[in-house]
């Protein structure tokens, strides 16, 4: 910066305090210049010596420097690449999550120093909970529960962040705050969170986040919550601020400032975005700088910001840069000089096939098929998945990458082993396509024209269900609908962007829409036809059709008729070559930016079905077939756990993916990895993606009470490990110190996570069937060695959220350890009690908040009164019914006053129920209001029939609201 004579002055005092050195800063800026500090960036002030830098970049299984994105163009920087979080937290294993983050933050940091402009304070980890398989972002999350979440993403924080007590390796941003789990409409839909699923579930792994894991920041979430847009949720501010101790600062989602007004319709103006996301505790907007500059000002000189505001802004971002070194005058910042060694490392590169081989999930293997050990024996390599790898929107560019073929191979000849049949069958069709007597072909700049038939190109087709196919050359282009120009090209080496424009579609002439790429091939194949007339849709349900100058294009309006030929059926050879071997290795699974991604949920849990079709094929000419899943997200395997005998799964993402497939199918590793989320029979015994009750829902291990294809926590080895002992005692009143012995009974060393749940056995409320509460990933044990196993579970993790009393508590009960292989795999058990509290009455002279409820049906939340939260009826043509159990009154009260809103015709009906009968047979209708165009919320008495009812005896409130009531709060004088 040339003049250095900011060095002395207080910023860059590392002997000052940290409120000293902010102190001095937002005394020394200008009201224009702090205006201008409200974006994740900064701009240049000479004098104290800023300069530009931001918080921001994404980390999630490795640092993202691939510099292909409109903002941040340029040449890609070879990062290490991880598996999928998701894959990361099926290690079960924080140490490594922890090395992990370390290699990150060291990576991150070497690319600080190449270009001194940020990136040290990572988007990264997400650790929204995946209560729903179908969420389009699972392979970004941790699982499905908020304690193995909160550890093992605390673990990737902590590493990320480094040892020292004040300076910074890499930050990290936690996302998405909060309940963010629909991708369709995410960037202004409600989410109905009520204050049981919110405190015990969503709200958890944040706060373990923050206060274990210490996480720098945190970014909210594009959805409301409750009617409440996250960019404005007072939560930020009293809950993780206040409560929680939030030592970093929050930003805002990509582009959410103008969402509010554009998509909330929240407010009417930028302006009030700004000033009530800085009351509500958001430090950074991430968005246009320009506008946010522009409504920062009109708020200030409308008022409803003060200097004050901004500098609470400040102090809070600066408090980050500052302790990641960016004002250091003494030079103790000690990762201030990682050089370039520390990225792309031998020691990172050795990290990621661990990371990778510990990922992989057994979860079958039926008569010990593997590991494949016999040198005799032949294999073959087949499926659409067997020699690709492709990255995530999230992944950085590793330097290399291994596909299944390729670690395969590799591991051969390394191992001096002869490889039979080492020719990989992807399974997939060849076809030519032909119009009016002509075929595509493909010109030298990557058009696609009519030609003669010698001419013709041979397409594979790749079909990955729900209407999603991509078609590639015989040179491994892909079609790509190029909307600039309207034309479909062929030029794209792999298929990958925001808007996948590379997944096109075909329809049978006699049923448009309605016939699926596996219909079509069915009747090309098993009906023996050799070509079908088809129409084509690009990804926009564009129609393909032709230009004037005859090449391949987008058309609204035309749709011609294509004739698909078929040259091979890729079935058929994949049958022939796994005939003549021994095993089959089947490799299959998801396109990380086809299947599913942010902006896309899937709609179903089915494997694509050519996929499936492969596979059932392939299993009738040789039933040794060992399927290798690489998916980030659980599918409904039905036929496969029942006919395939080895089934291993895993995440993508990983540069050793192929590597560590190998290193598992043959050995030299035992399988150690257990699922972060269940795995179920059928989407129908899904509750609807948009419903966020988890308890009411029956969602995840914790409440689902049906049969699942695969229980939470499951996970097989290559031996034998046997639970001999289980001790429990309850230590200091504050803890449980559990003990318990494992053996290796078995042949081969393994690692063996250790699962500890805890069902509490009585309580006046629901419940969870277990809960996680401590693990650990045992490892290399020895075979006939034996190891015992300490756990400590302080009491403070059995709490839930008491809606008598408005907080957390220790209820006083029956507590059930439950020690195992898996949620549904308990080998072990005993019973210890615990004297917690006895749930009081509900005192009905205290204002009950309507979320407060006990059970409800037909109802959702949404905004209330006074920062409340109302509930309102879900289906206008049926009531909605809301119970507050254990009510007992002293004496006759003589009002009984609610909070309630009517914007059309709605009514309210008081009943009393018998405190164990909740069915119409004892209701006594109480009293009942009728509003109308009451469009504010006001406190309305409502005349009660108190004779009817008994006093001192306990008893359930039942309150009905009808049509388009809404109720906020009650209670009685």
């Amino acid at each position: 910066m040339g003049n250095t004579s900011y060095l002395d002055t207080p910023l860059w005092d590392n002997s000052l305090p940290l409120k000293k050195r902010l102190d001095y800063l937002v005394e020394n800026l200008t009201l224009e210049e702090k205006l201008e500090f409200l974006g994740t960036g900064c701009p240049v002030i000479q004098r104290i010596g800023i300069s530009s830098t931001f918080h921001g970049g994404e980390a999630a299984h490795g640092v993202e420097a691939r510099h292909d994105q409109a903002f941040n163009k340029g040449e890609p920087e070879p990062t290490t690449i991880f598996p999928q979080p998701i894959g990361m937290s099926s290690t079960w294993d924080t140490a490594l999550l922890k090395k992990i983050g370390v290699a990150v933050g060291n990576e991150a940091r070497v690319l600080y120093q190449r270009h001194k402009n940020g990136g040290l304070c990572r988007w990264a980890p997400t650790i929204d909970m995946e209560r729903d398989p179908r969420w389009g972002r699972t392979e970004e999350g941790y699982g499905e529960d908020p304690y193995l979440t909160g550890k093992m993403a605390s673990a990737y924080i902590q590493g990320m962040r480094g040892e020292d007590p004040f300076y910074i390796r890499c930050g990290a941003t936690l996302k998405h705050f909060y309940a963010n789990n629909t991708e369709k409409d995410r960037v202004f839909s409600s989410s109905s969170i009520d204050p049981r699923n919110k405190h015990e579930y969503y709200l958890e792994p944040f706060k373990r986040a923050i206060t274990e894991g210490k996480a720098e920041a945190i970014m909210t979430a594009y959805n409301e919550i409750n009617g409440v847009p996250c960019i404005v949720n007072k939560e930020v501010k009293n809950i993780v601020k206040e409560q929680w101790g939030l030592r970093g600062h929050v930003v805002c989602d990509g582009g959410d400032m103008m969402q509010t007004v554009n998509d909330h319709k929240y407010f009417g103006s930028h302006a009030e975005t700004i000033a009530y996301g800085l009351k509500a505790g958001i430090d950074c907007f991430t968005d246009n700088r320009e506008v946010v500059i522009k409504a920062a000002k009109e708020a200030y000189q409308a008022g409803i910001i003060t200097e004050k505001d901004l500098d609470t802004s400040i102090r809070n971002s600066f408090s980050t840069r500052i302790r990641l070194g960016y004002f250091d005058a003494l030079g103790q910042n000690p990762y201030a000089h990682i050089t370039e060694k520390y990225i792309n490392s031998e020691e990172n590169k050795a990290l990621a096939l661990e990371a990778a081989t510990k990922a992989m999930v057994l979860l079958k293997n039926e008569g010990q098929i593997l590991p494949l050990t016999n040198d005799n024996s032949t294999f073959c390599v087949i499926g659409p998945l067997s020699d690709v790898w492709y990255k995530d929107w999230y992944s950085g560019i590793p330097q290399y990458n291994m596909t299944p073929l390729q670690g395969i191979e590799a591991y051969h000849k390394g191992s001096h082993k002869n490889l039979m049949n080492s020719k990989v069958v992807d399974g997939l069709p060849r076809v030519k396509i032909r119009y009016q007597g002509k075929y595509l072909s493909v010109t030298k700049e990557g058009f696609i024209a009519l030609g003669c038939k010698e001419l013709a190109e041979i397409f594979t087709i790749t079909d990955w269900g729900n209407g999603n196919l991509t078609i590639a050359t015989s040179q491994g282009k892909y079609l790509s609908a190029n909307e600039e120009e309207g034309l479909i090209t062929a030029t794209k080496t792999e298929v990958f962007d925001w808007f996948v424009k590379e997944a096109f579609d075909f329809h049978t002439v006699d049923n448009f829409g309605g016939e699926s790429f596996q219909t079509i091939f069915e009747i090309l194949c098993a009906q023996k036809r050799q070509e079908l007339s088809v129409t084509m849709d690009t990804w926009k349900d564009d129609y393909v059709a032709f230009n004037k100058e005859g090449k391949l294009s987008i058309s609204k309006k035309e749709q011609v008729i294509f004739d698909i030929e078929l040259v091979s059926d890729g079935i058929e050879e994949a049958m022939e070559y796994a005939e003549s071997s021994d095993y089959v290795i089947l490799v299959a699974g998801c396109n990380p930016v086809i299947n599913s991604k942010e902006e896309i949920d899937r709609s179903d849990l089915d494997l694509p079905p050519y996929q499936e079709h492969l596979i059932k094929q392939v299993h009738k000419v040789n039933p040794n077939v060992i399927l290798i899943l690489i998916t980030n997200y659980p599918y409904a395997i039905r036929w496969e756990k029942e006919h395939i005998p080895a089934i291993i799964t895993t995440a993508s993402g990983s540069q050793e993916l192929g590597n560590a497939i190998a290193a598992v199918l043959f050995g030299d590793v035992s399988p150690s990895g257990r699922l972060p989320m269940t795995w179920y029979l059928d989407t129908k015994d899904l509750p609807p993606i948009e419903d966020y009750d988890i308890i009411r829902g029956n969602r995840t291990y914790q409440y689902f009470n049906k049969e699942v294809l695969y229980p939470f926590g499951h996970g097989l080895t290559y031996t034998t490990i046997e639970y001999r002992k289980l001790t429990v005692q309850f230590e200091d009143f504050t803890k449980l110190l559990i003990k318990v012995t494992i053996a290796n009974t078995g042949d081969r060393i393994s690692d063996e996570v250790v699962q500890v749940y805890i069902r509490q056995e009585t309580s006046r409320t629901i419940r969870p069937r277990l809960q996680l509460k401590a693990f650990e990933r045992v490892k290399n044990i020895l075979p006939g060695e034996k190891r015992e196993i300490e756990f400590i579970v302080p009491t403070s993790d059995l709490t839930y959220y008491d809606v008598v009393k408005g907080g957390m508590i220790l209820e006083a009960s029956d507590y059930t350890i439950l020690v195992g292989a898996s949620s549904e795999d308990i080998k072990l058990r005993d019973i210890i009690s615990i004297p917690g509290v006895k749930v009081g009455y509900r005192n009905l002279r205290k204002k009950i908040l309507a979320d407060h409820y006990d059970d409800y049906k037909n109802s959702y939340l949404h905004r209330g009164s006074l920062g409340d939260t109302a509930v309102v009826v879900k289906n206008k043509e049926e009531a909605s019914i809301l119970l507050y159990r254990d009510v007992m009154i002293e004496e006759k009260p003589n009002q009984f006053h609610s909070t309630i809103q009517c914007m059309g015709k709605g009514s309210l009906i008081v009943s009393y129920l018998n405190q164990n009968d909740s069915v119409a047979s004892s209701e006594i209708k109480l009293g009942k209001i009728t509003l109308e165009n009451q469009d504010k919320f006001c406190d309305v008495t409502i005349p009660i029939d108190w004779d009817r009812m008994t006093c001192k005896e306990v008893f359930t409130l039942k309150i009905t609201l009808l049509e388009d009531m809404k109720l906020s709060s009650f209670y009685i004088e």
